[in-house]
């Protein structure tokens, strides 16, 4: 191998690691659900992440330790959404309006409060990644 693909091998990573480390090690700041989320995803032109969550979900906690870490996750989110997470245990009635969806589970809606889509269950770093870009390109063709 010569010496300019090294460099430039070195390069793309050195790249890559800067790409992400804005928000590697930094932990997701959640917010509370609040109208004022949905008037700052309106003004930002954001989408609003909601995080289902309970103390007792064994899965929520493996999506705290891991998806919720991610850096290429952690960029998708503060690059076009603003992540509110609702515990059980902390807010019940809010929870009791999303009880059905299970938990785990993510919601996307849109500044309006719109649903967009819903997953149940645990997801991996990887996938979460790919849905929340997915969303956005979505709504992005929509707008054209």
């Amino acid at each position: 191998m010569s010496k300019i693909s090294v460099l430039r091998i070195v390069t793309g990573v050195l790249v890559l690691l800067l790409a992400y480390g804005a928000t590697a090690g930094v932990p997701l700041s959640w917010r509370n659900w609040s109208d004022d989320v949905f008037t700052q995803a309106r003004k930002e032109n954001r989408l609003v992440l909601v995080d289902l969550s309970a103390e007792w979900c064994a899965y929520c906690m493996k999506m705290d330790a891991t998806t919720w870490q991610d850096p290429g996750v952690l960029a998708a989110i503060d690059k076009d959404y603003i992540p509110v997470k609702i515990v059980d245990e902390h807010d019940p009635e809010l929870a009791a309006r999303y009880r059905q969806y299970g938990r785990p589970a993510v919601v996307i809606l849109d500044a309006d409060g719109t649903e967009l889509m819903r997953k149940r269950g645990y997801m991996k770093p990887q996938w979460m990644e790919w849905m929340l870009q997915a969303v956005v390109q979505e709504r992005e063709s929509d707008e054209l």
